[in-house]
């Protein structure tokens, strides 16, 4: 079944919950009508049929279809036709009225009760609840499209304790029915039946706020009656947290918000007991059978294991391996600039996608700096649907087919992969998000995600780095007229000057310039923007958006840094793009100090140009080296070497550079070489003149913002690596949509209004200072 339904459904799931309503309004107080089968006490039924064949028809998990069939079968059969065709009395306890089997507001009292009560000793709540209650089956049917609002907080699980004030209330009808009626008793009764029948009936309407079974796990006084049974009996649910592996499936698919997960973790067995069900959803869940159902049967069976596997007769299937991208060999790639990576087949995107578990707490996405609705277009490309896996890709994400190439996905995604703590290894998210935006984009699909009319605002932004494209991208499907501006001829920023084609050829972000472009976004590219400019800009645009980055390279403080034949990174692969490649290193030896992703772009770069020998010297060991795993493997396979804890002393030579003398682990080394790559980072490049305009900054020129990338100055935002200092794509294009949600939100009148407020003393004392720094220019 969907996790997700659309509006209709839910209006219809409504509309029947209210007919049942009404239909038993009419029979006990309304009498509109001769009690038609459409609308009486049995019209709730006859709905649960209806609903219940389409939920069987639809329903996938074969447990769950069986159960449903029972279910509905009960329900429709013992608590509607026998009752409505052969209609008969049970002899009761005490001095209740003599009524059919099981009345209209299902509040049984008789030796069935009783009856019932001994199977769920036995068997658990699961014999009524999950498999035979008309409570349940409207739920379970009508209600379904609201599974997805169950609470599950903390305050929601304590809340739990109030349908035991409901328990009370009908113990106490029990004990008071043993004696002849009166005017007090019969009140007594009447209340009670008059609460069950308000809280049964309203709690259908707030189904779409509380879930589907809001009525079960607050309200229910006989659920309370069988959760005592539960723990008194030895029924159970039982977790090998050995097998468990945290994905938390059992906790998200529990309508009844069990935190099934925690409490199995903590005591090897579900303690919360009193409110399972016995649906067994979070048991067949379980993608390692770790848990199982426990009940009479084990204590003349001790050997029956009552796991997934059991319930649906089904053999484990065999694990799939992970499989990584298939990449060129190391002696053809390296006499080229071409991405290395060979495109999968779609059998193969297919099958690593089948691999996720679509686990109840998504780690990949929790992990991810844009929370993207990863096991979504993981189910979606698993079933063949690469355009509806793109369109979910780009709901979340501006560029997947970037962050694809670029991500780090095993500190990220692939590594809050719940697969990941399993001998086969995490889902290949980052190749399947990379082949499903090249497949769509480059067959000419278009991400079109609504975009709104014309407002009349105009933003400026300045960067057209990943955060300035984010934000513009965000802010044009708002209806925004958006002017980017740009020192550079190019956009991509880093991205088309800081990575090398082999990793990202630049044809992918001239696709996205395209896009832009057409979508009304306005390029100013090789205008740089001073203190002058930026005045002009501030008086033309409504709001504006400093994506700036930080393209400063972080200085080498040793001797001999001046020397020629030493550069830095950005100098460097700046170099290297402009040309496409070039031979700049060729015959040289270089060594690369540094230990992120751009010492090892530029160390796999100097190969490519064809340097004699490439040595990268960093201070720490491989298992901390900020450049991935993968990123060191391709480095190491094209024939660069490494040095490990190891830190520059000095760089000798004269006319140029002839030698390096290092510290490895304690003891001194001379390295001979002719060329020195310095790759230890990068700073934003302070601006002094923002402060004239009221824009806070670090004295490492990194602007001060809000969490949403507002600054100081009422219309000026800032995002990407300016604000948070050099860091992913990803988080500067996080930082961009923020920044765009930002400009977004302040423009609604109402929250103009509440941010005008408590920053218009700080936009007053900005012209203050504005006024007194340009009178103070004209003075002198």
């Amino acid at each position: 079944m969907p996790s997700r339904y659309r509006l209709w459904v839910q209006l219809f799931s409504l509309a029947a919950f209210t007919l049942a309503f009404v239909g038993w309004l009419n029979e006990s107080w309304l009498f509109w009508f001769e009690n038609p089968i459409w609308l009486n006490r049995y019209t709730e039924y006859a709905i649960i049929l209806g609903f219940g064949i389409w939920r069987i028809v639809a329903e996938q998990n074969p447990y769950t279809r069986k159960r449903l069939m029972v279910l509905v079968a009960v329900v429709t059969g013992f608590w509607w036709l026998i009752p409505w065709l052969t209609p008969f009395t049970e002899p009761y306890v005490g001095f209740l009225w003599a009524q059919p089997v099981f009345p209209s507001l299902h509040t049984p009292g008789t030796i069935t009760f009783f009856l019932v009560l001994a199977l769920v000793f036995l068997f658990g709540r699961r014999v009524i609840c999950g498999w035979g209650c008309p409570c349940v089956g409207i739920r379970e049917t009508v209600g379904f499209s609201f599974r997805d609002r169950t609470p599950r907080s903390k305050w929601a699980w304590r809340l739990r304790h109030s349908k035991w004030f409901f328990f009370i209330y009908y113990v106490g009808v029990m004990i008071v029915t043993q004696y002849p009626p009166n005017s007090w008793t019969v009140s007594f009764v009447g209340g009670f039946y008059a609460i069950v029948a308000l809280t049964y009936f309203g709690t259908f309407f707030l189904a779409p706020l509380t879930g589907n079974r809001n009525y079960c796990r607050y309200f229910c006084p006989f659920g309370a009656t069988f959760g005592l049974l539960n723990h008194a009996g030895p029924y159970g649910i039982k977790m090998d947290t050995d097998k468990c592996i945290d994905c938390r499936s059992c906790e998200q698919v529990c309508d009844m918000g069990i935190p099934v997960w925690e409490q199995g973790r903590q005591s090897g067995r579900v303690t919360g007991i009193e409110d399972c069900m016995g649906c067994g959803r979070c048991v067949v869940s379980c993608p390692t059978d770790a848990l199982e159902f426990r009940d009479a049967r084990n204590l003349l069976r001790p050997n029956l294991v009552q796991n997934g596997s059991h319930l649906l007769k089904r053999t484990p299937p065999a694990p799939v391996e992970r499989q990584e991208m298939t990449t060129r060999r190391a002696n053809e790639r390296g006499g080229d600039w071409h991405e290395i990576e060979e495109r999968p087949s779609l059998a193969e995107i297919q099958r690593q996608a089948a691999r996720c578990l679509d686990c109840g707490v998504p780690g990949c996405s929790h992990a991810c700096p844009l929370g993207n609705r990863i096991p979504e277009w993981l189910e979606a490309t698993a079933a063949g649907e690469i355009e509806r896996a793109a369109v979910i890709a780009h709901t979340t994400s501006n560029f997947p087919d970037l962050c694809g190439r670029l991500c780090p996905q095993q500190r990220l995604c692939e590594g809050g992969c719940t697969k990941a703590r399993t001998p086969e290894g995490a889902v290949t998210i980052g190749a399947i998000e990379r082949y499903i935006s090249d497949e769509t984009l480059y067959n000419g699909w278009r991400p079109e995600l609504g975009q709104m009319a014309d407002n009349g605002k105009r933003v400026i932004i300045v960067g057209a780095g990943p955060a300035g494209l984010a934000c513009a991208d965000q802010l044009v499907r708002g209806g925004f007229r958006v002017a980017l501006y740009d020192k550079e001829p190019l956009v991509g920023g880093l991205l088309t000057t800081g990575i090398p084609p082999f990793k990202l050829e630049k044809s992918h972000v001239t696709l996205r310039y395209r896009h832009l472009k057409a979508a009304g976004v306005e390029f100013h590219l090789g205008q740089r923007v001073d203190e002058v400019v930026m005045r002009r800009l501030l008086d033309e645009g409504d709001a504006l958006f400093l994506a700036t980055g930080a393209q400063q390279s972080r200085p080498l403080q040793v001797s001999g840094a001046e020397l020629a034949g030493v550069q830095d990174a950005l100098s460097y692969l700046a170099a290297v793009n402009r040309v496409g490649g070039g031979d700049e290193l060729r015959g040289r030896r270089v060594v690369v100090i540094g230990g992120g992703d751009s010492a090892m772009d530029c160390a796999r770069a100097a190969v490519r140009q064809g340097a004699v020998s490439v040595t990268v010297a960093y201070r720490g060991c491989d298992s901390v080296m900020r450049a991935s795993s993968r990123e060191q493997q391709s480095a190491r396979d094209e024939g660069v070497e490494f040095c490990y804890e190891t830190t520059v002393e000095r760089i000798e030579g004269e006319q140029g550079v002839t030698a390096i003398e290092l510290n490895v682990a304690g003891e001194s080394q001379r390295l001979e070489c002719d060329a020195v790559i310095s790759a230890i980072g990068q700073l934003p490049a302070p601006q002094p003149w923002l402060q004239r305009f009221g824009v806070e900054c670090e004295e490492s020129g990194v602007v001060r913002t809000d969490s949403m990338g507002r600054t100081s100055h009422l219309k000026i935002y800032a995002g990407g690596d300016n604000s948070h200092g050099p860091d992913l794509v990803v988080t500067a294009v996080a930082a961009g949509r923020r920044a765009a949600e930002a400009i977004v939100s302040d423009f609604k009148p109402l929250r103009r209004l509440i941010a005008g407020r408590s920053r218009i003393e700080k936009s007053d004392s900005q012209t203050s200072v504005m006024v007194a720094a340009r009178e103070a220019g004209s003075l002198q």
